[in-house]
């Protein structure tokens, strides 16, 4: 199966299918490609961009590139060779063995690299198959490169770049159905950890030689024979019961979840100890790097103390609850050390991250490692403001392209700290700076011109500017009438760029934007989030009349008491919190902070030269192998939630994806920017994200969720517990008329009506019959003859209401 992707007239990437040889040659050989062939060989990477594309991973069938679910009967294998002179070798084994391996097409790429295209074994995945070709061939592998949205960029079909290809290539054995269904077969056999490859394939490795794996995968910690229990009951006994209480042991499909629910429960009876977890967790047919990354997943998530499902199992055996704390409210000295300890955790993992995204090291410096959450937070909204240019696709309406928006709120006491926001804005949003500078200035010449105009003179037109940093004191109609201006046209489509307010004091922000409706943004806030529609209507003159989508990204700096302002019982039903993205500070417990001797002027720089390029980065991010971890990731949560049957923690989950995504994106795109070209003024470019972008992102949704819980979550409880206590206050009581209808049979005669609504007489029971065959209620569907008397029977056919 082979489709030739292309961009349409508006921008927008396409796909067709190639029916046969001759139109697969003349697409390739076409004089520009055959140029850009040549010129990307020399190293011209604008040239290697420009090369014709194409699919043989998926069958394409709606014509577009995003929101491939239809495997092909065919897979692309990308080989990368040192030089020419290996390359020619490669070719000549791969060639001697093109029967063994379903070899269907051959090319030499403009890196003197190759492309082959394979009959794909059915029920297996990509990367089984490619596996299985490196084993075959001993040909390095790309372990990230098994998608099914893969493209390869093509030269000319001449003999010395198309080696081999067989017609057959053009043949799909599957029907569109039948690819849907293997895709998902797929995916579920890839999500069940049920591939037959080495562990190696599953990590990270542009160079992975699967000949070479010794091995298997890491052995199960617990291999010193003891018997390891809680309270005197064995953990495999705990387990047995915890399955019978839980619909059995879980079959092929619904292992990784249920194994993954199992141990976030077994974490309240481990100690919180991912290795005593680890070794006491079957295994299901599941290989130990699998259940190892299933565990440790789990053994990320908050802890909640013991759930209610594990004691039900733990009362089921005998094991009382002395010394086990069911609660899971804790007081706020106890919310307080439990979250101080999380923000050295959390500072470790992101030092961690900083070999693999080294923006971190510079966003961090000078501050402790438990201030590193906030730095990270606070520079990516910064970051994805500068990145207004970009959108991305969400896995709610994958069809509506995302911006990436942001409501940062960094919460400390006062003197904690919370100015190293203020650097990281002067370096960053320097260019958004700069360019505001010029609008500005013309605004201020404006009204110096209308200061000396007379009365009867000709007033000067106001110029049309764009100014998008605007401080916490801007009236709502400058702020709306400079949101609306600030429109570019990016490849023929006009883009609304974003906002951005910046305060270090969220006080006096508050206070500044309550002090009238000119100026109160709070519906601005909750619209921002997801670029909502809104609209102005005034009769003022100054006042533009137009219906506008909200762009605005804002950072604070503010004290607890401010944040409790902000969101309160009083106003926590109007979503603005899970809006948010709330980071704490921690106290400086009597600390000095490092005293730095020099300034680091190369760090400030190298902030100021990536706030530049990301301020021209455009297009569509590539960023589809995110959502979908986010998509399982909420999914778990979800899963959580329910078996705590709690809607609070369902509610704070709900947005949790986004803050991942958002605020993940710009670190992920100036990790991969080698990908990146410049097209005119602007850098645009795709590419393919990996396990260590992941791990960024589930660190950020970790924190969001986290913080959303310790901000939040004993106000989301009480506004359901109050919303209940409404509802038991409204509730009234049932009428005879509708407790007798209830009461009726589905079929009945007038002896049901007497009995049922308690009438005294066949007459009465007669006129209810007639009031409910009027209100359609009932019909009559039968005659019968009883002692020498009518009858009628009569059948419901509606509901009483």
């Amino acid at each position: 199966m082979i489709n030739y992707v292309y961009t349409d007239r508006s921008g927008h990437k396409k796909a067709r299918p190639v029916k046969n040889r001759k139109e697969y040659v003349a697409i390739r050989n076409t004089d520009a490609n055959v140029k850009n062939f040549a010129a990307a060989r020399a190293g011209d990477k604008k040239a290697k961009m420009a090369l014709k594309q194409f699919n043989y991973n998926d069958l394409l069938p709606n014509g577009v590139l995003r929101g491939c679910h239809h495997s092909a009967s065919t897979f692309a294998h990308d080989i990368d060779c040192g030089n020419e002179e290996e390359c020619k070798e490669m070719a000549q084994r791969i060639l001697a063995k093109k029967e063994e391996i379903g070899l269907l097409e051959l090319s030499v790429s403009s890196g003197w690299g190759l492309h082959a295209v394979c009959r794909r074994e059915p029920g297996k995945t990509i990367l089984e198959c490619q596996v299985k070709m490196a084993m075959a061939t001993q040909t390095e592998m790309d372990t990230n490169a098994h998608d099914q949205a893969r493209v390869l960029f093509t030269g000319p079909a001449t003999d010395d770049v198309l080696l081999y290809l067989d017609d057959a290539i053009f043949d799909e054995l599957l029907s569109e159905e039948q690819s849907a269904e293997e895709y998902q077969r797929l995916k579920n056999r890839e999500k069940s950890g049920a591939e037959d490859v080495p562990a190696g394939a599953k990590k990270a490795n542009k160079h992975y030689r699967p000949w070479e794996t010794q091995g298997g995968p890491n052995e199960r910690m617990n291999n010193g024979g003891e018997i390891k229990s809680f309270k005197g009951i064995p953990y495999e006994q705990i387990i047995e019961e915890w399955w019978r209480q839980n619909g059995g042991v879980p079959q092929e499909g619904e292992r990784n979840v249920k194994l993954y629910q199992l141990a976030v429960s077994l974490r309240a009876i481990c100690d919180n100890s991912k290795q005593l977890v680890l070794s006491v967790v079957p295994r299901l047919g599941l290989d130990d790097l699998e259940v190892e990354r299933i565990v440790d997943s789990a053994c990320k998530e908050t802890p909640k103390g013991l759930s209610k499902a594990m004691q039900s199992v733990l009362s089921a055996l005998g094991i009382s609850n002395a010394g086990i704390s069911f609660s899971r409210i804790l007081n706020s000295t106890e919310q307080q050390q439990q979250m101080d300890k999380w923000l050295w955790e959390w500072g470790a993992q992101i030092e961690a991250l900083f070999d693999d995204f080294p923006i971190l090291k510079d966003i961090c410096r000078g501050l402790k490692r438990n201030q590193y959450a906030a730095a990270l937070f606070v520079s990516g909204g910064f970051m994805m403001t500068l990145m207004t240019r970009c959108k991305y696709s969400f896995y709610h309406r994958p069809e509506e392209l995302r911006r990436l928006n942001c409501e940062v709120q960094v919460i400390g006491d006062p003197a904690s700290g919370k100015s190293f926001a203020t650097r990281l804005y002067k370096q960053l949003i320097a260019p958004i700076i700069a360019a505001d500078r010029v609008g500005k200035e013309a605004i201020n010449a404006y009204r110096e011109q209308m200061k000396t105009k007379g009365a009867n003179k000709e007033k000067p037109k106001k110029p049309k500017v764009a100014i998008r940093v605007h401080p916490a004191r801007t009236s709502n109609a400058q702020f709306i009438q400079d949101m609306v201006n600030s429109v570019e046209e990016i490849d023929g489509e006009k883009i609304q760029l974003h906002m951005l307010t910046f305060d270090t004091e969220l006080d006096n922000t508050m206070r500044v934007q309550k002090s009238g409706s000119w100026m109160d943004k709070e519906s601005l806030e909750l619209k921002a989030f997801h670029n909502e529609e809104d609209g102005q209507f005034y009769s003022n003159m100054d006042s533009i009349v137009e219906n506008f989508v909200v762009t605005w990204n804002y950072v604070y700096t503010g004290t607890p008491l401010a944040l409790k302002a902000k969101i309160n019982e009083r106003n926590f039903g109007s979503g603005l919190a899970t809006r948010l993205t709330c980071i704490p500070l921690p106290p400086t417990n009597f600390e000095m902070i490092s005293r730095e001797r020099h300034d680091d002027a190369a760090s400030d720089e190298r902030l100021k030269e990536w706030g530049e390029k990301l301020d021209r980065m455009k297009g569509i991010l590539s960023l589809d192998k995110i959502v979908d971890e986010l998509y399982d990731w909420t999914a778990r949560r979800m899963e959580d939630a329910k078996e705590d049957n709690s809607k609070a923690e369902e509610m704070l989950l709900k947005r949790c994806a986004y803050h991942g995504i958002n605020f993940s994106a710009p670190f992920i795109v100036m990790r991969h920017w080698d990908k990146i070209h410049q097209d005119g003024a602007y850098y645009c470019g795709e590419f393919e994200t990996d396990d260590v972008d992941w791990k960024l992102a589930e660190l950020i949704v970790n924190i969001q969720y986290a913080c959303q819980r310790h901000y939040f979550l004993a106000l989301a409880e009480k506004y359901f517990d109050d919303q209940q206590r409404e509802v038991s206050m409204n509730s009234h009581r049932k009428n005879k008329t509708y407790e007798g209808f209830s009461r009726l049979p589905e079929e009945f005669m007038v002896e049901d009506v007497i009995a049922c609504f308690s009438l005294l007489s066949a007459s009465a029971a007669r006129m209810k019959i007639k009031r409910l065959s009027e209100d359609h209620l009932i019909e009559k569907i039968d005659d019968y003859v009883d002692n020498g008397t009518t009858k009628a029977i009569y059948k419901k056919i509606g509901i009483m209401v």
